[in-house]
């Protein structure tokens, strides 16, 4: 038996709770600030400092701006019925050396980054990012990587938005 003063919010006949559009706006930020935290502590193996200072800031707007350092594209090459196939390119624009460098974009609502070569591929739910390979972290000064790919998942072909690089 339920007292009255125990019953849910809506369960006296009123309105269900629904949030509101600041509220909805909120939860969606924090979530996506929970999923940046995921990957910067993936990023760092599971240790408490990230390997990449910036890896757990909200992403700017695309695309990766030159003050960071670096210059990042993302190019879709193709897609098919359920997956996609993509290019990238990162540029060294500081005069020393970037060690683990990588790329960070954000992926549309059910999209994922499957598989990646010349880079080590991470995604924490719609940030996907892309890591210097273990055998080749160091960017030099003035150089650019290129040939990165990956391949993924997708219902329609997939925007890179919101690149970022480091």
């Amino acid at each position: 038996m339920t007292r009255s003063g125990d019953r849910p919010y809506g369960a006296s006949g009123g309105r269900p709770y629904a949030p509101g559009a600041k509220t909805a706006a909120f939860l969606g930020a924090a979530l996506l600030v929970a999923a940046t935290a995921l990957v910067a502590a993936a990023c760092a193996g599971g240790n408490a400092t990230p390997r990449h200072a910036s890896a757990h800031r909200l992403p700017p707007a695309s695309p990766a701006s030159p003050a960071a350092g670096c210059t990042a594209t993302l190019t879709l090459v193709e897609s098919w019925p359920g997956g996609y196939r993509g290019t990238a390119t990162i540029s060294n624009t500081t005069g020393r050396p970037m060690r683990d460098w990588y790329i960070q974009w954000l992926l549309p609502h059910g999209a994922t980054i499957t598989q990646a070569w010349k880079g080590t591929p991470m995604q924490s739910g719609p940030i996907a990012m892309i890591h210097a390979p273990a055998g080749d972290p160091v960017l030099a000064p003035g150089a650019t990587a290129s040939g990165i790919g990956f391949v993924g998942a997708a219902a329609t072909p997939p925007a890179f938005t919101e690149i970022t690089c480091g």
